[in-house]
């Protein structure tokens, strides 16, 4: 399987909010969905002005449900501060679906792009 680079969302803003709720993107294919060995992920996360916190989540389930879902390390972006530009995570595991989850405080998440 060669490499896919899959936009899982775009243009996604809001109001300024005091909010701890997570929104999450549709799920995408992991390394693991196609027995692939080095499972090697890298996700771009492109903002404007953003406040908040986006972060990868992946499963190992082929069919996951609510709880099947966990955070995985390192790929948090914007938790500290007011955010703008770009910046990528590399992960690895084998996870058979990621998706992101994001809060947005205020500002404009442009892009999340993810790669495997």
């Amino acid at each position: 399987m060669p490499t896919q680079s899959i936009v899982l969302l775009t243009n996604e803003s809001t109001e300024a909010v005091n909010s701890t709720t997570f929104s999450y993107t549709d799920k995408e294919k992991g390394d693991g969905y196609y027995n692939l060995g080095d499972g090697l992920h890298t996700v771009t996360y492109l903002t404007d002005s953003f406040e908040g916190t986006i972060k990868m989540q992946g499963t190992l389930a082929k069919t996951p449900t609510e709880d099947d879902w966990f955070d995985i390390d390192n790929t948090d972006f914007g938790a500290d501060s007011t955010t703008a530009g770009s910046a990528y995570r590399n992960f690895t595991g084998n996870f058979v679906w990621v998706r992101a989850a994001y809060n947005i405080v205020d500002g404009t998440i442009s892009e999340i792009r993810y790669n495997h």
